[in-house]
């Protein structure tokens, strides 16, 4: 009994499916009280495209002799409205159309106004709100304003570009138009003559192109190019440390401009995110690398190369540029053995000189007897101590860099404090640290791992209130055998009688951890 009613299920079951099977191809039906009814095809496969201002709908058509009308009913937030189409429609475009989602509905209706099932889909027109816009090309990536010239690195060239140019006024007030040009325009350092330095005349980027999947050529709105100077971190840090001007404040900003604004010469010492920012600097003749790096003519080989951290070859471009006569004609000196650019370029630049060594300034060192000592009979003490290294500190007070202070090596890193005390307050001129000296081979590349990077000094006349020595708290140091620092004063001059130096360990690839240092000098 069991068997013969799971075999009459099943057959039901097979006479269903096959029921299912014809009417789900075209049309749909249902059974009421009254008998069968019958739906009319659904439109399938509805997709929207984005164009600029406007959506294009398209569908697929059911096989239905029925079919009399498609009906789209489109909303977006509170807007809503609905088109009754012919019956062979098969796509549906709505213009006009401001920033936001849609959602189509689409369905066939017969002539008795009986629908379909609806099929739904979404789409966002592309707009000057959408966030799409933001990332088409601008053309230039960074300018500047000098000498009656625009000076300007263009952007990478891309196929979505129909045409670009840049809408300017010359120095008579009269509209003039630079075209880019794919073969010479782009991703290259582009100079144009005889443009207005008027603030008030404003350089346009006009763009004419595509975006991705977008069928439609848009005309971007115009953009604006800032003739506001847009300083690298790099270069704003590398004007602090050495001049001491920053720009943290409003009142700070200005001082920093006016510097820039008159300065002839410029001094840099250590590794440069970029030197592309030498051409907002309108009066500027010399660059001069390495003049404060102190370094040892007895060695062999130094450690006091100085890199380019970011795009060498902008760098490269800038320093050309600059070096043009009706520019600014730049020259650059630069110090010490080893060569500033190579390898980083091909060879040294036409307009570099070489200057030999810079030689250390006549000063008058305070000697070691001019300390107090403490109840041990120590002139400066350490912590942590190290009762290995302990014994050597008084090394770093002889002005000799061949002797130095060695600390044990350890596992982990160490933070120091070294403190000393003049017997009576004094007028100094600033600091003297000496890396140690290890020959003239320039010892081997362990001992130079050792060697600290930064260092903090600060000083006190009554060992209350404390001031850093220079504009920062964290001093760079060289790390060429023998190599010597000097921290001056930012006031010239000052009345010191406590002294407290700061620094670290430096770990080695092995994992070691200690520091070596040759000196720290007070001098007047």
């Amino acid at each position: 009994m069991r068997m013969r009613r799971n075999i009459l299920y099943w057959f039901a079951a097979v006479l269903l499916l096959t029921a299912c099977n014809e009417s789900l191809e075209d049309t749909y039906s249902d059974f009421a009280g009254d008998g069968k009814i019958r739906y009319v095809a659904k439109c399938t496969e509805v997709h929207a495209t984005p164009g600029w201002e406007r959506l294009m709908v398209d569908w697929i058509n059911g096989t239905d002799a029925t079919i009399d009308k498609i009906k789209v009913v489109w909303s977006c937030e509170e807007r809503r409205d609905s088109v009754m189409l012919p019956g062979e429609s098969t796509s549906y475009e709505l213009t006009n159309l401001e920033d936001g989602t849609y959602r189509f509905d689409v369905c066939a209706v017969d002539a008795a106004g009986n629908e379909s099932l609806v099929e739904t889909t979404y789409g966002r027109p592309y707009t000057r709100e959408h966030e799409i816009m933001l990332a088409f090309t601008r053309g230039v990536t960074r300018s500047y304003f000098l000498k009656n010239k625009m000076i300007f690195f263009s952007d990478q060239w891309n196929e979505n570009i129909i045409e670009l140019q840049l809408k300017y006024k010359n120095s008579a007030g009269d509209t003039r138009y630079y075209t880019f040009d794919k073969e010479t325009s782009y991703n290259t350092l582009v100079t144009i003559p005889d443009v207005s330095m008027n603030p008030a005349d404003t350089v346009y980027v006009l763009r004419r192109g595509k975006l991705e999947d977008c069928p439609d050529i848009i005309e971007f709105a115009p953009y604006v190019i800032s003739r506001k100077k847009n300083y690298s971190a790099g270069f704003v840090n590398a004007i602090h440390r050495r001049y001491g001007y920053h720009t943290d404040t409003k009142e700070d900003e200005e001082r920093f401009e006016e510097f820039v604004e008159n300065a002839q010469e410029l001094e840099f010492d250590y590794d440069m995110e970029t030197f592309e920012d030498i051409l907002y600097c309108p009066n500027l003749k010399k660059l001069v690398f390495r003049k404060n790096r102190y370094l040892d003519e007895r060695n062999v080989t130094e450690y006091a190369k100085s890199n380019i951290l970011g795009d060498k070859e902008k760098s490269r471009q800038v320093l050309d540029k600059a070096n043009e006569p009706d520019i600014l004609g730049l020259k650059i000196d630069y110090y010490g053995r080893a060569r500033y650019f190579v390898p980083y370029f091909d060879s040294e630049l036409p307009y570099m000189t070489y200057m030999g060594y810079s030689q250390l300034p006549a000063m008058e060192i305070i000697p070691k007897e001019a300390f107090k000592e403490d109840e041990d009979g120590k002139r400066i003490q350490c912590v942590p101590s190290d009762p290995y290294a302990d014994a050597d500190l008084e090394l770093l007070m002889d002005n000799n860099s061949e002797s130095a202070w060695i600390t044990t090596p350890l596992g982990s890193i160490r933070y120091y404090e070294l403190q000393m005390e003049l017997l009576v307050a004094t007028e100094i001129r600033g600091i003297k640290i000496a890396q140690p000296y290890y020959g003239q081979w320039g010892g081997n590349t362990g001992l130079v791992n050792f060697m600290p990077t930064t260092i903090s000094v600060q000083t006190s006349a009554d060992g209350i209130t404390w001031k850093d020595v220079t504009y920062f708290e964290n001093n760079t140091l060289g790390r060429s055998s023998g190599e010597v620092t000097l921290l001056p004063m930012v006031e010239g001059t000052r009345l010191v009688r406590y002294i407290k130096i700061s620094l670290r360990d430096q770990m080695d690839t092995s994992g070691f951890c200690k520091v070596n240092l040759g000196d720290i000098v007070l001098y007047k």
